[in-house]
């Protein structure tokens, strides 16, 4: 049998060699043959397993059996060919798994190195495009305040060339310090972008001449002259759809008296107010609110030629608790309507010097009114001109039995960094005070004229 395969393997090599010997010039076929003969002597070797090879290999050293490539295939040939090729074929195909193993893993881990690498890029691109879009807000924001910059320094530049008179010297510096603002306000806004608080504060000290009619419910005199102060500041938070507005404002004025022979000055003007709005946004431009808004006075306001008080420290004490929705539909317009309303009025001092019923409280001796309704609250702030400052505050309150209405228009005229014309306009109805003396309630106004220190932190 191991005879007949040898002969059979010598026939197949011998029948190649003529064919291809035929096909090609006798030159080139006797080296083709050479080549072929080689590499097939090559490969046959590379199939056989290395442990068979190793011990036939042995064996024919020991005979002294030349060593060519014919006494090996007859060696290894020696065993049942079967096997050969059963362990031949097994050798192939772990070799061909273990490559496919190895190619798997290292596709798979190629792919998972891939995907974290996408990951990663696309968290730098999310990255950049949120820095990307603040740098865009702030380039816009310091482009324009560029703009108005360029436009004050070229009328600087206009003025200052055609200075002849000191008029035209005050105002390029006028111009030089507006310039100074506009950058100090470049600058502001450019922190703003990344800060969700706004914070910005009030101080007034003026001169005024102010009308107050005679059942205005805080008491005063009809015409006269006084000392005004005022502070005032805002704590804004807007974030998301989340907003927060905190006022807080103190107001005094001190009025001669001329037609008062017990004293010669008296309180005209008296206000410690503390103001807050939540809102939570659920539609464009619109906004669940709750408010609180807390007012009170500090002084003795006294009444004229008598020794009875109109308000004292903490009498009276007024607070307004709204629920209900805040609409937006402009920059500095804020329409809230609550349905759900609750006002308190409290007297803390209660002696015979006070009479609580001017308060709306209805029973003498008592301290506290308390009272369930509907409110509404506008309020809007305008500047047409850098000079000019228009703002107005309106508010309703009705139990569906009595109203109370109280609108506050206040303009600023500014003349200079620190120098304000401030006119203010008041007027107020309140069916449930009557004033001494009068059978229904009717229409209370007040007036103030003042000149005098402003400046605006922020």
């Amino acid at each position: 049998m191991q005879t007949k395969f040898c002969f059979l393997i010598a026939a197949l090599i011998c029948g190649g060699q003529f064919l291809f010997s035929a096909s090609v010039p006798p030159e080139e076929g006797v080296r083709t043959d050479t080549l072929r003969r080689d590499t097939l002597e090559d490969n046959l070797i590379l199939t056989i397993p290395d442990s068979l090879l190793k011990m036939k290999l042995a064996t024919s050293e020991t005979e002294n059996r030349p060593d060519t490539i014919n006494d090996k295939i007859e060696t290894v040939v020696g065993y049942d060919e079967d096997e050969v090729l059963l362990r031949m074929v097994a050798q192939q195909s772990e070799d061909i798994r273990m490559r496919d193993s190895l190619m798997k893993d290292s596709l798979l881990e190629g792919l998972y190195s891939q995907e974290r690498e996408l990951e990663n890029r696309l968290k730098l691109v999310r990255d950049s495009i949120y820095t990307l879009r603040a740098d865009e807000i702030a380039q816009t924001a310091f482009r324009d305040s560029i703009a108005k910059i360029r436009q004050k320094q070229d009328s600087v530049a206009k003025l200052m060339t055609q200075e002849k008179h000191l008029g035209q010297i005050t105002v390029t510096r006028s111009l030089i310090k507006d310039t100074e603002e506009d950058l100090q306000e470049m600058r502001r806004n450019r922190k703003n972008i990344y800060s969700p608080w706004r914070m910005d504060g009030l101080v007034q000290a003026q001169v005024a001449q102010s009308y107050i009619s005679k059942n205005w419910y805080q008491g005063g005199n009809e015409l006269n002259l006084n000392v005004l102060s005022i502070l005032k500041g805002n704590i804004n938070y807007s974030k998301n759809n989340l907003i927060w507005e905190n006022l807080g404002e103190w107001r005094t004025g001190f009025a001669n008296t001329p037609s008062d022979t017990l004293r010669k000055f008296n309180v005209n003007d008296d206000l410690f107010r503390i103001y807050s709005k939540l809102g939570y946004q659920i539609a464009k431009n619109l906004y669940i609110s709750s408010s609180v808004d807390f007012k009170t006075t500090v002084w003795n306001m006294w009444k004229p030629n008598t020794s009875k008080r109109k308000t004292a420290f903490c009498t009276p004490i007024r607070f307004n608790l709204d629920l209900g929705l805040d609409y937006k539909p402009v920059e500095n317009l804020s329409i809230v309507l609550a349905p759900a309303s609750y006002k308190m009025v409290y007297a803390l001092q209660t002696d015979a010097s006070i009479l609580v019923t001017d308060y709306g409280i209805k029973k003498k001796d008592e301290n506290i009114l308390n009272d369930i309704g509907s409110s509404l609250r506008i309020k809007y702030k305008y500047m047409p001109l850098r000079e000019i400052e228009l703002e107005t505050e309106f508010y309703l309150y009705t139990n569906y039995e009595k109203v109370e209405i109280d609108w506050q228009t206040t303009c600023n005229f500014i003349i200079n960094r620190f120098l304000t014309a401030r006119v203010s306009l008041h007027p107020r109805f309140d069916n449930t005070y009557i004033a001494s003396g009068e059978k229904e309630a009717k229409l209370q106004f007040k007036e103030l004229l003042s000149v005098g220190f402003s400046h605006t932190f922020r």
